[in-house]
């Protein structure tokens, strides 16, 4: 029986011949709780010797969990292990890191064979080992990964490399498809962190796309699987990242290595990690991952699959571009600068990453500072401010001790009370802004300072209620 015959069995039929009916894998919750956090670090910071050596480590600790089948070199001449786990009929393959700076699921990887490795001898293991053979490649980019960066050493997508072959790592990628012909693919990314599900829906956590092979967008049994394993996805996380699953909307690009590899015969589901604004960000995205690869793992394994409706895939919202700040501060009176009275604006603008080891351009390292100014009602904020009543001032320059000093020099010139209120007006706003503002720019998208924020206290008078600054704490 070849591996495409056993998919449509395992996935349309629920079953394979020879084997045992379908059973019931571990629930998300389960899943969720058992996540080992098998790196402790950022997974931006996980670079090519750290990997190798967690790979030498599981392997130690779980002698015969899996092989290294072959390894690819870099342009650069590293390494690039395939690993393979299991010895199932149906041969699953897993890349994560073609891109340099999307690390997250190269983190969650290392999970899942922790978990594999710790419950081997459980029922559930051992039916998802005896079905599927898994094949990961859990970073096809060491060179863009040791910079941080999208591309490879050469300055290339491999990612847009799938036609022309120049890479070695794009080269070693269809190599692994032709001779394994694996009936799924799993395709790991990350993305900004800035995208919502749906037009005014939450900041995603996760991205998918039962990835087309044709210009017109063909289903196929094959897509009908990918679709199914989004739909699946969804589910899995919806407890943990309550509408924050969105799918991408279709696009056919020829180039790319997840299209092509539909084409080719290895229907493909691409996972892209988003945001989750928050202190536990990146570890949480990481958790999210090995929930749903091994959740979708176990539903390809016992059967599940084929319960989930594979039309339900056009239900999941579509995530939407450029509509979500760090930090939205509405309906602001706003002094801006340059000697201009106060107005009624909003503000957008973006906090700069302090992510540790982050070098290089990325849409994933955020540039701090004022992205937008005016209506901004359309809009939404990871973290929004409504500053209704208050003034937003541009603050002078030296963070907090420019501020006092400003404070100090307003106050010998009789604008600050004993009680620390600024005897200001919005009339006086404007004749004072300079000397306040202490030579800073006017007010708009770029300002990298900070902010002051002035709450009305009495008939002309104010009081310093908080600072606001695009730098992380």
């Amino acid at each position: 029986m070849t591996r495409r015959r056993a998919l449509a069995g395992l996935v349309l039929a629920g079953t394979v011949r020879a084997q045992p009916a379908p059973g019931s894998g571990p629930t998300a919750a389960a899943l969720w709780e058992a996540w080992p956090h098998t790196v402790a670090v950022s997974p931006f910071a996980l670079k090519h010797e750290a990997l190798r050596g967690h790979l030498a480590a599981l392997a130690k600790r779980y002698p015969g969990l899996f092989t290294i089948a072959e390894e690819g070199v870099s342009a650069e001449g590293r390494n690039i292990p395939l690993l393979v786990v299991g010895g199932g009929p149906v041969t699953v393959l897993l890349w994560s890191q073609m891109h340099g700076d999307e690390p997250t699921a190269t983190s969650a990887l290392l999970d899942v064979l922790e978990h594999l490795g710790t419950t081997r001898k459980t029922s559930d293991t051992e039916r998802l080992l005896s079905r599927l053979t898994l094949a990961i490649i859990p970073m096809l980019n060491p060179d863009g990964a040791e910079r941080t960066r999208r591309t490879n050493a050469h300055g290339i997508d491999v990612n847009r490399d799938a036609l022309r072959l120049q890479t070695p790592e794009g080269r070693f990628l269809k190599s692994v498809r032709d001779r394994l012909k694996p009936s799924v693919g799993y395709n790991l990314h990350d993305h900004g962190p800035s995208l919502t599900a749906g037009k005014h829906g939450r900041q995603v956590a996760i991205s998918l796309l039962s990835v087309p092979y044709d210009e017109a967008f063909t289903e196929n049994d094959g897509r009908r699987t990918t679709m199914r394993l989004a739909v699946l996805v969804q589910r899995l996380l919806e407890p943990f990242a309550k509408d924050r699953v969105a799918r991408y909307d279709m696009d056919y690009t020829a180039r790319a290595f997840g299209d092509s590899m539909t084409r080719w015969g290895t229907p493909t589901l691409l996972i892209e990690s988003g945001g989750l604004y928050g202190p536990d960000e990146a570890s949480t995205l990481v958790r999210l991952n090995f929930v749903a690869l091994l959740g979708t793992l176990h539903a390809l394994a016992d059967g599940s699959l084929a319960k989930v409706d594979a039309k339900a895939y056009d239900a999941i919202p579509l995530n939407t571009r450029d509509r979500l700040f760090d930090v939205l501060v509405r309906n602001a009176r706003v002094v801006g600068g340059g000697g201009l009275p106060p107005c009624l604006a909003d503000v957008g603008l973006n906090v700069a990453s302090t992510r540790p080891l982050f070098t290089g351009p990325s849409p994933h390292g955020s540039q701090g500072g004022v992205l937008e100014v005016g209506d901004l009602t359309e809009f939404l904020g990871k973290t929004e401010i409504d500053l209704t009543g208050r003034l937003l001032v541009v603050a002078p320059p030296g963070g907090e001790e420019g501020w006092k000093r400003t404070l100090a020099g307003l106050a010998a010139r009789g604008r600050v009370t004993a009680e620390g209120l600024l005897t200001l007006s919005e009339s006086d706003l404007s004749s004072e802004a300079k000397a306040w503002l202490g030579g800073m720019p006017t007010l708009a998208p770029g300002y990298l300072g900070d902010f002051l924020v002035l709450q009305p206290s009495g008939v002309g008078r104010f009081r310093v209620e908080r600072r606001i600054s695009p730098v992380e704490p």
